[in-house]
Order: structure tokens, then C-alpha cells, then sequence
């Protein structure tokens, strides 16, 4: 029964952030079905971005990266989210998102923010 609860809990966090990246500007955004060994990450209808949605009672943050790492590697996506539903937030743009110190950073170089000087 736990079980159950667990999955309709995650499912319902994936739900909440595919519904807020649509607002903010990816409309194709969907919840991708379960893929077998080949973990594609949970988010689809974003090209070049592999999501990782997680709403757990206990936080596992490097066993989540390697998970977001290998669904990456799967998807060839050049950007991996890890999204994070923090306990009591029920506003998806207060979720959790991480990722690697290179891929902030490139992120933010492409925004024009930094330098290679």
C-alpha cells in the first residue's frame, strides 16, 4: 500500500512541474512513461533537458545525481535536472533544482553572464 501512495506521490510532483513548465514557456512538456532499463528521466517535450522529479520523504541527493547521470547518458541531452520537491511546498517554482557546478555554469555562460577571460 506504501508503495502505491510513494508512486502516486511522485507522480503527482512530475504532474505539478510539467504543468509549471508549460507556463513558463515549454509547452510540449509531458510525463514520460516508464521506459525499462533505458531510463529516459521523467519529463519529455523538452529537447536538449533530462528531469529527474523526486518527492520523497528522505532526501538521497547522490544516489539521485548518479540516477539523473545515467537517464543523461541514455537521453544524450547536454543538461540534467535533478527537481526536488521540498516537504509542506505545494508551489512547483519553489521546487529544488540541481545540477552539476559545469552545467550551472555553462548555463549561465550562454545567458552572458561570466567570462572566459
Amino acid at each position: 500500500m506504501k508503495m502505491a501512495s510513494a508512486k502516486a506521490k511522485g507522480r503527482a510532483a512530475e504532474n505539478r512541474w510539467v504543468e509549471y513548465l508549460r507556463a513558463v514557456g515549454w509547452p510540449y512538456a509531458e510525463r514520460r512513461r516508464l521506459n525499462g532499463i533505458n531510463d529516459l528521466g521523467d519529463i519529455t517535450g523538452t529537447i536538449g533537458i533530462t528531469w529527474e522529479v523526486k518527492n520523497q520523504k528522505q532526501y538521497s541527493f547522490p544516489e539521485w545525481m548518479r540516477e539523473l547521470a545515467a537517464e543523461q547518458a541514455n537521453t544524450g541531452d547536454p543538461v540534467g535536472v535533478l527537481v526536488v520537491k521540498p516537504r509542506g511546498v505545494t508551489d512547483p517554482a519553489e521546487y529544488w533544482c540541481v545540477l552539476t557546478g559545469k552545467q550551472l555554469t555553462d548555463l549561465l555562460r550562454q545567458a552572458g553572464w561570466g567570462s572566459l577571460e
